[in-house]
């Protein structure tokens, strides 16, 4: 059932209060006067070297699955991502990357994304089963390792499973086509390699996470990550918009159990989203604003690559 848009704006407005009765404004605003700003630097450098792979892996996708596509169509569709993800509950607006390339692309954009989506997923989860073992939940750690070496071929054939439910008799007229056109580029792909690349983004942003709260109070790697795929896990459950509220009061109350001070765990947590999803999602606004101050469609149906001279940044 789909949570209506206003229920979720109060829903965010509600949590926020929770969250700022427990930790009050007073309490974030002296944490964020006494952070030692030195570590934004090398935090907003990993950002950057995070949205560079995640670019990469994105257009090598889309590659692979055989779309010709240039390097700028496939930043642009990945930053008009971001600023639709932001504003949504989930970030399901994430999937509207297929609004930025061609009409007759849409169909496959689309399910190369959910595979996409699914595969950052299962990072996540690769890093809440390594938090498990290091805080020695024996039995939850190794009960959830032995849930990922289960699924673990599942998700390295995930491509190909994907591909087969386009066959599925409940599919019907345009739908069963476009999930048809889907499978094709989803055959093409070997999802092992971009399973590694998600685990390798997913990582660089354990470690952008690593860098601010560093710069409110000195704590372990370890700590950021047992903390981190729970804070994710719930700012993606869909009850508020863009995770605000549920994010930071995760991570303000684990960290808090491992005797770090809870504003200090909510303003690194804010800023964890302004550098990974915000900063991205900016550019992505300000690209889809200088198409229409230029006159040109919301989303662009015809190729930058069709060109000689994009065809050369593919």
């Amino acid at each position: 059932m789909r949570i209506p848009s206003w229920l979720q704006v109060l829903m965010s407005i509600a949590i926020l209060a929770v969250v700022l009765w427990h930790v009050p404004v007073e309490k974030l605003l002296a944490a964020a006067r006494s952070a030692e700003l030195i570590w934004l630097f090398p935090a907003a450098a990993t950002t950057l070297v995070m949205l560079f792979f995640r670019h990469f892996k994105w257009h090598r996708l889309l590659r692979a699955a055989g779309l010709e596509v240039s390097q700028t169509d496939s930043l642009r569709s990945l930053l008009c991502g971001f600023a639709l993800s932001v504003p949504t509950p989930g970030r399901v607006g994430e999937l509207g990357r297929c609004l930025f390339l061609p009409e007759g692309m849409r169909g496959q954009v689309f399910q190369l994304n959910i595979l996409e989506r699914v595969l950052d997923g299962w990072a996540i989860f690769t890093y809440a089963m390594v938090s498990l073992l290091i805080l020695q939940f024996k039995p939850a750690g190794i009960f959830a390792l032995a849930v990922w070496l289960a699924v673990l071929p599942v998700f390295l054939g995930l491509s190909g499973m994907l591909a087969s439910l386009s066959e599925w008799k409940v599919w019907r007229g345009a739908a069963r086509e476009n999930l048809r056109e889907g499978a094709k580029a989803l055959r093409k792909v070997r999802s092992a390699p971009f399973a590694g690349l998600g685990l390798l983004t997913t990582s660089l942003d354990i470690l952008i996470f690593y860098f601010l709260l560093q710069a409110f109070h000195a704590t372990d790697f370890a700590v950021v990550v047992i903390t981190f795929p729970w804070m994710i896990l719930a700012g993606g459950l869909p009850i508020s918009v863009g995770g605000l509220g549920v994010r930071e009061g995760v991570a303000a109350f684990l960290l808090a159990r491992q005797a770090i001070p809870a504003a200090a765990g909510m303003d690194a947590a804010l800023l964890l989203f302004v550098f990974s999803a915000g900063f991205p999602a900016i550019c992505g606004a300000l690209w889809m604003a200088a198409r229409r101050w230029r006159g040109g469609p919301f989303a662009n149906p015809q190729l930058e690559s069709a060109t000689p001279d994009a065809q050369g940044n593919a």
